[in-house]
């Protein structure tokens, strides 16, 4: 026999030996002197109300867990473009609104009295036509009249009396040769 084979012949039988007295032993005998303990079977399990397997969350004083971190962001950026686009309602529209009247000069009017054009110079040299009803000026003011020798254009005034609203006329004259633009 070799080392081997003795070493686990005697494996086998130390396993035996230990193993021997429990499995010897009836399942219901109890060893001399000693106390039987009873122990009552597990109860049945108690019959559980729905209800209290459901979790229920009370959010005060806790963030939403379902609402969006981003939303707050979304709702800033939202207000700033609204802000944005309003003041860009307010900038005048057209060239001749971003100035005021008195820094246009009228060149020339064509036409008859059923129909006539203006045409006018602003300090940068750029000409620009202007027929009844076209808004000129940083006041909002509109071409009311265009006659032979000038235009007549209304500005709308606040204020007054019981805020009464009113137009203010304002002339811009065609000049002759030779003449200059008083300042």
């Amino acid at each position: 026999m070799t080392k081997r084979s003795k070493g686990t012949i005697f494996f086998f039988v130390l396993a035996l030996l230990c193993a021997g007295p429990v499995l010897s032993a009836p399942p219901d005998a109890a060893p001399k002197g000693a106390v039987k303990s009873i122990v009552a079977p597990p109860a049945a399990a108690k019959p559980v109300a729905p209800d209290s397997l459901i979790f229920h969350y009370d959010p005060k004083g806790k963030p939403d867990p379902f609402k969006p971190f981003v939303d707050a962001e979304l709702a800033l950026r939202k207000v700033k473009e609204a802000q944005v686009k309003k003041q860009q309602q307010k900038l005048p529209l057209s060239p001749l609104q971003r100035a005021g009247i008195e820094q246009f000069k009228l060149v020339g009017i064509g036409g008859n009295e059923k129909g006539r054009t203006a045409v006018v110079q602003d300090m940068a040299g750029k000409y620009y036509t202007l027929s009844v009803g076209t808004p000129i000026g940083m006041n909002k003011g509109k071409v009311a009249k265009i006659l032979g020798d000038r235009v007549v254009v209304e500005e709308p005034t606040a204020g007054g009396r019981k805020g009464k609203t009113g137009a203010k006329k304002v002339e811009m004259k065609l000049l002759k040769e030779g003449e200059e633009v008083k300042p």
